[in-house]
């Protein structure tokens, strides 16, 4: 078995930065740090050069020759230039974020390099390596990314989140495309049917189809020799820093809201192009919470745990909702802001809020897992031909569960494909109206996603049983209300 300092020594003599050496003696976070010190502590000697000025000093003078794996991309100068205009970017400064992370964008024919240096060191210790193994090295792009992060937190005196505002760092390198052409002689049939569009400049492969088909047990290791050398040469071109640009955390505010208008959809109602109704709930809530994070109020993603119908109120503790908020200004939501934000909507009469509150991505499953399972509960003022009688009132007082049969209404048929839906009824409590003895209110438990329209009036038959079937004579909803979801999501805040 090879020591380290062979396949260091190995990877030096074909010109590789030494921080590329440690990547392919699959370095650790720390060690990308400070490599002398990971290379001392692997009884590397560092003698070669003095690697302290190489790695925090800027050079005075451009290396005649770049690293033949990163093609210049771990040089001083450019991890300096990056933290400099980052920290002095007034786009930056533009983001009221207490994290940041960072993404990078690297040539693919930094996986050709990688490719050849791979195959120089399985022919070069073959009982060390096997070509069917993963990949011997940390990532180009994990290692860089790792250091710059270090870097840009001692800089900028913030701290790496993923929820913070994203710095994307661009490269370029000049002679892409001649080096990615020699692939086609390796392994033309990879090429054969790929079709051009003379409008559209089309990037000769993808990372991903590469990373299919050109892996050391997929190629013809004589083949690839005759095109391309192992291990790579020296480049007469290193990569070149592209641009520097900026995008704000996503982020997920959730919370419960109550619909008070019965002349008020969910969301925007739009047919053919026409608007049907003047607002909606999304947009009542959306246009007091986008101006916060600086984000345009079409751009925020609604969902919620069901929906109720334009003519029904959504009452009780309310309708659990999530509010997607892609690239905000700010990744925060201080208490003092959510109360104000609750205020204002509940200002328009129209729709509440309470217990506003920023999510992790991975609750948001709550909202969704489970919808057919979950229970809701309504309330129905339902309106009879005749007089309520004692007989309808026990007829519609049901304590156990039962099942029904409910095939798409007739008035969503025309955007819902024509199926049977089981439905279960947890429970139906009925009570006469004092006021009108041809009203009853009627408190019904369902499973998530039963029509209580047609559960009521039976919907020419669709719907079976129905409380029409049930009582043996017409009955018809006058005005629907939601009462309570069954979903303890998002935690109770403000009461």
């Amino acid at each position: 078995m090879p020591e380290d300092s062979d396949i260091y020594h190995h990877l030096r003599a074909a010109n590789c930065c030494r921080i590329c050496c440690l990547r392919f003696l699959n370095g650790r976070t720390d060690d990308f740090i400070n490599v002398e010190a990971a290379l001392l502590k692997r009884k590397i000697s560092t003698s070669d050069t003095n690697l302290s000025e190489e790695l925090n000093q800027p050079s005075k003078k451009l290396k005649e020759n770049c690293c033949v794996a990163c093609l210049g991309l771990f040089e001083p100068d450019i991890m300096q230039s990056i933290v400099d205009q980052v920290k002095a970017s007034s786009d930056f400064k533009e983001y009221d974020c207490q994290g940041f992370s960072s993404s990078i964008y690297l040539p693919i024919v930094l996986h050709l390099r990688q490719l050849s240096l791979w195959l120089s060191l399985l022919e070069q210790f073959p009982n060390h390596y096997q070509k069917d193994s993963p990949a011997p090295d940390v990532s180009v792009k994990d290692a860089f990314r790792m250091i710059l992060n270090r870097r840009l937190e001692q800089s900028l005196e913030r701290e790496f989140s993923v929820e913070g505002v994203t710095v994307n760092v661009f490269f370029n390198y000049a002679n892409e495309e001649r080096d990615l052409k020699v692939l086609e002689n390796v392994k033309p049939e990879v090429f054969s049917h790929r079709k051009t569009n003379k409008h559209t400049r089309k990037e000769f492969i993808t990372r991903n189809a590469f990373e299919k088909h050109f892996t050391p047990e997929s190629i013809n290791l004589n083949r690839y020799k005759q095109h391309i050398p192992v291990p790579p040469e020296v480049s007469d071109e290193c990569l070149v820093l592209d641009k520097i640009s900026f995008r704000g955390p996503t982020l997920f505010l959730a919370g419960r809201y109550n619909k008070i208008s019965r002349e008020l959809s969910q969301t925007p109602w739009v047919i053919e192009g026409k608007r049907k109704m003047e607002n909606s709930v999304q947009e009542i809530i959306a246009e007091v919470i986008a101006p916060f994070y600086r984000v345009p109020c079409d751009s925020l993603i609604f969902s919620s745990s069901g929906r109720e119908d334009v003519d029904v109120r959504c009452l009780g503790e309310g309708r659990p909702f999530v509010l997607e908020i892609p690239n905000a200004f700010k990744d925060y939501l201080d208490e003092e802001t959510a109360v104000v934000m609750e205020t204002s909507i509940g200002k328009t009469e129209q729709v509440a809020v309470k217990d506003l509150q920023l999510v992790p991505r991975e609750e948001l499953v709550y909202i969704k897992h489970g919808e057919e399972e979950k229970r809701k509960f309504y309330r129905a003022l339902c309106v009879l031909e005749q007089p309520v009688t004692e007989q309808v009132l026990k007829s519609l007082n049901i304590e156990e569960p039962f099942q029904i049969e409910q095939w798409t209404p007739l008035r969503v048929l025309h955007r819902r494909p024509l199926l049977p839906r089981p439905r279960t009824i947890h429970s139906v409590k009925a009570m006469a109206c004092a006021q009108n003895d041809l009203l009853v209110v009627i408190d019904v438990v369902t499973q998530a996603g039963t029509y209580i329209k047609e559960l009521v009036h039976g919907d020419f038959g669709r719907s079976t049983p129905s409380f029409r079937s049930i009582i043996g004579q017409p009955i018809d909803i006058h005005a629907l209300d939601v009462m309570a979801i069954d979903l303890d999501w998002p935690k109770r805040l403000r009461r």
